[in-house]
C-alpha cells in the first residue's frame, strides 16, 4: 500500500468532523451517571459497571448491565469484546457510548484475573494486568470516534503525588485508573473534565480549563474553563466551533498590533532631533 496515495492525507477542514472522546471524573454521588443522561435517548449506549441504576430509570437510554452479566457468569473480556465489535460494525447503531465507570471496571478486571488463575486475592500480576487491559480498552474504544461516535469514560477521582523535574512533589487529583496509566489515559482523550458540586447551592459544573489541583484539558477550542453539566451541549460547542473565523480574528489582531507598533516607531522621542 502506498501511504502517499491520498487516502491518509487531507487538507484539514474548518470544524471537527468526527466523534469526541471525554473522561469525566469526580467523587461518587456527584452526578456522573446523571450527566450521561444528557445525551440523546435511543442513540446512547451506557455500559453500566456499578450497582446504581437509579439515575437511568425512566430515561429510555440503552443500558448494558455489565456488572449483572458478570455476576451471572459472563466473561467480562468476552462481553466487552463482543460489544465493541457490534458497535464498530454498526450492528449496534449508536451515536454515543458511555462506560460508567472505568474505575469500577478496573476492580472487576482484578477480580476476573484473580478468579481465572485460581487465586484467593489479587497480587501484583493481577493489578498490572488489569491496568494494562484497561489502558488497551480505553485506546480501543476511544478510536470509535473516527466513526463519528462520541465516547465518554466516567471515573472516580483520586489524589496522586507527582514528582516534578525539580524534585518537588505536588498532589493532583485525576481519574482513578491507576497512577501508572492515569496520564497516558488522559492523553488519549480529547477532553478531561472534573465534575464539581457547590457545597452550599448544589450547583454542578464541569471544570475543563487549566487547574493546579485537577488534571483537566481540552484539545479543541470552543469551550469555557467551566461548562454546564450537559454533554450534548459540550459536544455541539466543540463541533460547531469554526477555526477559520478564529484564524481570521487572530490575523486581524496581529495586523492591528503590527500597525500600532509601526505608528509608535514613527513618533519621535523627546531626545531625537527632528
Amino acid at each position: 500500500m502506498n501511504i502517499l496515495d491520498g487516502k491518509f492525507i487531507s487538507i484539514q477542514r474548518n470544524k471537527v468532523e468526527r466523534g469526541i472522546s471525554m473522561i469525566v471524573y469526580g467523587d461518587p454521588g456527584t452526578g456522573k451517571t446523571t450527566l450521561a443522561t444528557t445525551l440523546a435517548e435511543g442513540k446512547t449506549l451506557i455500559i453500566n459497571t456499578e450497582a446504581g441504576l437509579g439515575p437511568l430509570l425512566g430515561t429510555k437510554h440503552i443500558v448494558f448491565n455489565l456488572r449483572e452479566a458478570v455476576l451471572n457468569g459472563v466473561n467480562i473480556e468476552k462481553a466487552m469484546t463482543e460489544l465493541y465489535k457490534k458497535i464498530r460494525t454498526r450492528e449496534f447503531n449508536v451515536e454515543n457510548v458511555v462506560i460508567d465507570n472505568v474505575s469500577e471496571l478496573i476492580d472487576q478486571l482484578k477480580i476476573h484475573f484473580t478468579t481465572i488463575r485460581g487465586k484467593e486475592f489479587p497480587e501484583l500480576r493481577e493489578h498490572g494486568d488489569a491496568a494494562y487491559k484497561m489502558l488497551s480498552w480505553i485506546h480501543e474504544w476511544r478510536d470509535l470516534q473516527e466513526l463519528g461516535i462520541n465516547v465518554i469514560f466516567n471515573a472516580w477521582e483520586f489524589p496522586y503525588d507527582i514528582q516534578k523535574n525539580d524534585g518537588i512533589t505536588e498532589t493532583k487529583t485525576a481519574p482513578m485508573v491507576g497512577k501508572a496509566s492515569c496520564f497516558r489515559i488522559c492523553g488519549l482523550c480529547d477532553v478531561v473534565a472534573h465534575l464539581e458540586v457547590h457545597e452550599k447551592t448544589g450547583h454542578r459544573w464541569l471544570r475543563i480549563g487549566p487547574s493546579r489541583q485537577y488534571i483537566t484539558k481540552s484539545q479543541f477550542q470552543g469551550l469555557e474553563a467551566g461548562e454546564v453539566p450537559n454533554l450534548t451541549t459540550i459536544i455541539n460547542k466543540i463541533k460547531e466551533f469554526d477555526y477559520t473565523k478564529e484564524i481570521e480574528k487572530d490575523a486581524k489582531i496581529t495586523t492591528t498590533i503590527k500597525q500600532g507598533a509601526g505608528d509608535s516607531r514613527d513618533i519621535p522621542s523627546k531626545d531625537k532631533k527632528v
